[in-house]
């Protein structure tokens, strides 16, 4: 993989802005609202200014080792571009969590669901956009039976499932950008879940399909 270094670079800030915010943050601290931009669970402090860096910290170690302990890790050559975009991305919304709930818990006036609706709009924009370059492997992407079985069905279903993802993606950010927050949140979840289930039925009808001709 090229060089990680902004990514480190970035999670380090994460660490050190969560330890400048912790003697303001109250304690319980919120971590985690509702639909509706209510707190429904709180935590220690420190769990709450640490548990976004850490995660993304563990992410940024054990996704370029990912392919050692894949029977199919020689095909992530073909994709490595793609997969070094979906780790940034995945390490750019946990530092956008990160930053949301530190506000949010300082008192700033921050909308939880509306932001949390854009990040993962986009979030799952990019990972849609390059979903159809993803070769076999058994860590990322569309992984049913039949995309593994078949590197035709796996082709198929991640073109198809990247469409998906990147149009249920485009409507959570309009949602996140103009819907009232609970109906909003309740359709772009319905979208991500629909985009998520509609990809693996469509592996299993293409995989059914191309034995039935077969």
């Amino acid at each position: 993989m090229r060089n990680l270094r902004a990514l480190y670079l970035l999670v380090a800030l994460m660490f050190v802005s969560g330890l400048v915010a912790l003697p303001y943050m109250p304690n319980p601290a919120p971590m985690h609202w509702n639909i509706a931009g209510e707190v429904d669970g709180y935590g220690h402090p420190i769990l709450v200014v640490l548990l976004a860096p850490i995660i993304s910290l563990v992410m940024v170690i054990l996704m370029p080792l990912l392919p050692k302990f894949d029977p199919r890790g020689e095909n992530y050559a073909s994709f490595a571009g793609s997969y070094e975009m979906i780790m940034r991305a995945l390490v750019l919304f946990f530092a956008l969590v990160h930053g949301l709930v530190i506000a949010a818990a300082l008192g700033w006036p921050v909308s939880v669901p509306r932001t949390m609706m854009v990040g993962m709009g986009l979030l799952f924009g990019v990972i849609g956009n390059v979903l159809g370059r993803v070769q076999p492997n058994y860590f990322v992407g569309i992984r049913t039976p039949w995309t593994l079985a078949d590197p035709e069905v796996w082709r198929r279903s991640h073109r198809v499932g990247g469409r998906m993802f990147v149009a249920a993606g485009a409507l959570m950010l309009l949602l996140g950008l103009f819907a009232p927050e609970v109906v909003g949140f309740s359709l772009g979840l319905t979208a991500i879940l629909v985009a998520a289930f509609g990809s693996m039925a469509y592996s299993y009808w293409i995989a059914r399909r191309r034995v039935t001709r077969s």
